[in-house]
């Protein structure tokens, strides 16, 4: 049975993955920062923050005696505060850095030993250039870095596959926390879940451009 472990399980994309990969026939590892909004489906689950390492570093250890190997790690949590870089609080910049970067490094660093030779690991990016826009500078500053954390962990760990997901906009809370309007375009999060197990099983790595 394929063994996949979703940071960021309770929100859109995450929660459609966890989802998707029990009807799969998935064993399917969960964390979010609110545990109990992770859906039922998951085999197991655990709460982590992205600001608090400890957190983190915990959940590979329980993992560990339930698990033979991941085959596969996506890091789908995130957070956004909107607002000009004159006003932005310090803590509000954090956290959105905290949830959308370093958490990528936090939980790649943790799972390292508990993935498959050939395992994937995967992390959903964004056009930044589409990003990069006024009261965005904190989000747009954590996607941007989020490109070379990836090319640098691929050329680490050769025997790995890493993937960045650019799925364009999508239909979740996400679009409450922004000063504007939910694109006509944006796809549903079960579209972005499909493209990321077709991807797995496609056995490519490289950018996920959707």
């Amino acid at each position: 049975m394929p063994e996949a472990l979703i940071w960021g399980a309770s929100g859109g994309m995450g929660a459609a993955l966890v989802r998707l990969l029990k009807r799969e026939g998935w064993l399917v590892f969960a964390a979010a920062r609110e545990e109990r909004r992770i859906p039922v489906e998951a085999d197991y689950t655990f709460a982590f923050d992205a600001l608090q390492s400890h957190t983190i570093q915990s959940i590979p250890m329980q993992i560990a005696s339930q698990s033979e190997g991941l085959d596969m790690m996506v890091y789908a949590a995130g957070a956004m505060a909107a607002g000009t870089v004159e006003q932005m609080p310090a803590d509000a910049w954090v956290q959105v850095i905290g949830a959308n970067l370093n958490g990528a490094y936090l939980t790649t660093q943790a799972c390292l030993p508990l993935m498959k030779a050939g395992g994937h690991i995967m992390f959903i990016g964004a056009y930044v250039e589409h990003v990069t826009l006024p009261r965005m500078a904190a989000y747009a500053a954590a996607k941007a870095g989020l490109e070379p954390l990836v090319t640098v962990m691929q050329k680490e760990n050769r025997k790995l596959k890493f993937t960045l997901v650019h799925p364009g906009p999508v239909d979740t809370p996400f679009w409450q926390h922004v000063p504007f309007s939910l694109p006509k375009n944006a796809r549903p999060p079960e579209a972005i879940a499909d493209a990321i197990l077709a991807r797995f099983l496609s056995g490519e790595g490289g950018n996920l451009d959707m």
